[in-house]
């Protein structure tokens, strides 16, 4: 009985740090900027221009959809409100 009202009260104390920790972290906030806007993508050069603007990490995006049109796209960690 001793043994099996310990093993309870442990769950209980763990379960309520779990509740208490969580809500106190903050997930970055990811956020994407088109770079060159109106010029064609070249994946390579995308990349070095959003890491080294913005840290980021770029990508070609077919815009409009459905074209063979494609804009260089950044996305990157803006953080949290007051992160910056």
């Amino acid at each position: 009985m001793s043994t099996k009202l310990f093993s309870y009260f442990m769950l209980l104390v763990v379960l309520f740090s779990v509740v208490t920790i969580i809500p106190k972290t903050e997930a970055q906030k990811r956020c994407r900027q088109e770079l060159e806007p109106g010029k064609q993508c070249v994946l390579a050069k995308c990349r070095e221009l959003c890491f080294k603007q913005l840290k980021g990490f770029g990508s070609c995006i077919e815009k409009p959809s459905g074209s063979s049109k494609y804009t260089c796209n950044c996305f990157y960690n803006c953080g949290p409100p007051g992160f910056f």
